[in-house]
């Protein structure tokens, strides 16, 4: 079965990280949201606290160390295990990624979907610009994201789940290198915003704003297609100095962080609100992300009930979680069986041929690369090959 013509399956794919977690992943890819209001799995936390789905990203190799392909997405097409970044780079990606997406960014997917499990805080850390990641790391992609909750858990030891986003007042240049350079964040992290997070919630974290995902979270991360985390502390976690600015140099990286002070309103104004869409009965159509994310990422929640209905997007890749229920993903070149707590893509060549069926009830959140109309606007210059 060809991977451009059919629904792809996306089977766990653990990705190492220098914080602790991972166990609300086992609960959720075995039951969906509702396996995480009393896990029934007990996973257990460790350095592999995230799953990649759909990716053609390598994760970061330390400073001096080789490439390796963790973090790449294998699939199997016409009988063998490829990379799904093998696909992309072929003559026929198009039929993958979209047409329209290629014309204006190239040969990517322009997307990068996580799912993330944080036993403890992650380190405060940002992702650069596009601009800045052009500029020093050889990447047209940065680190724009949007954060979707899926549920939290009380961690023992731990306050109640939360994330931290940009600082409440102006951290000068000197201040922050300084900061970061100790490798300890105690005072960055009493200086930064804090909201309490409960599944549904979601958040648009753009590139330079310093943040950090409290213990207890369970969240799909949508982002630019890159792994550059630019880490302000190491003390406490699996990493060395020399990787927290990427072997850049904390002179060069400091200026990746967004250093000015966000008002309450700034940060409130992070939070996205649900909108309904107009769609056809079985259907409904919930966009999760608003207008601002459309140049980076986009999402939406597709429930259908007895009966079917087609994904409203033509030309785009999909990536479909299973949220809840289950139901059959129907394409001209295959179906694909699914229940809660699944993951699969959906080629942009069939995109808007593409069923959801489900004779009860199936929800799914589906993400998106970003519009390429949108994306095209914010003076995107087209390089090939594509990053």
């Amino acid at each position: 079965m060809s991977a451009i013509s059919a629904p792809i399956p996306l089977p766990p794919d653990r990705v190492t990280r220098p914080y602790r977690g991972g166990a609300l992943l086992e609960s959720f890819r075995s039951g969906g949201t509702a396996a995480l209001v009393e896990p029934t799995t007990h996973g257990v936390d460790g350095h592999r606290p995230e799953e990649w789905l759909a990716s053609t990203v390598r994760a970061w190799s330390a400073v001096g160390k080789p490439l390796t392909d963790e973090g790449l997405t294998v699939v199997r097409d016409d009988g063998r295990d490829v990379t799904l970044r093998e696909i992309v780079q072929r003559r026929q990606f198009a039929r993958l990624v979209g047409s329209d997406l290629m014309r204006v960014a190239g040969p990517t997917t322009g997307l990068l979907v996580r799912l993330v499990d944080a036993a403890e805080r992650t380190p405060v850390h940002c992702h650069p610009s596009r601009g800045f990641a052009e500029r020093f790391l050889g990447s047209r992609f940065g680190g724009t994201k949007a954060w979707l909750v899926l549920g939290t858990r009380q961690v023992r030891g731990a306050p109640p789940p939360s994330i931290f986003l940009g600082f409440r007042q102006t951290v000068e240049r000197a201040e922050l290198q300084r900061s970061v350079a100790d490798g300890a964040a105690d005072a960055l992290l009493e200086s930064m915003h804090q909201r309490p997070v409960a599944s549904g919630d979601a958040w648009f974290i753009p590139a330079g704003l310093p943040h950090a995902i409290g213990a207890g979270v369970l969240l799909v991360e949508l982002g630019e297609p890159a792994d550059f985390s630019i880490v302000a502390e190491t003390a406490d976690f699996a990493m060395a100095a020399r990787d927290a600015h990427l072997g850049m140099g904390w002179n060069v990286m400091v200026d990746a962080f967004d250093g000015r002070g966000w008002s309450d309103e700034e940060v409130a104004a992070l939070r996205q609100q649900p909108t309904s869409a107009e769609s056809e009965p079985p259907m409904q159509r919930y966009r999760l992300l608003g207008s601002a994310t459309e140049a980076y990422v986009r999402a939406e929640r597709l429930s259908v009930a007895g009966g079917s209905g087609v994904l409203p997007w033509s030309d785009t890749l999909v990536v479909g979680i299973v949220l809840d229920g289950e139901g059959e993903v129907v394409a001209p070149g295959g179906s694909l069986r699914v229940t809660a707590g699944d993951a699969f893509a959906v080629p942009a060549g069939v995109s808007d041929s593409t069923r959801l069926v489900a004779e009860g009830s199936l929800a799914v959140l589906c993400c998106l690369p970003p519009d390429a109309e949108a994306l095209a606007a914010t003076g995107w210059r087209r390089a090939v090959p594509a990053t």
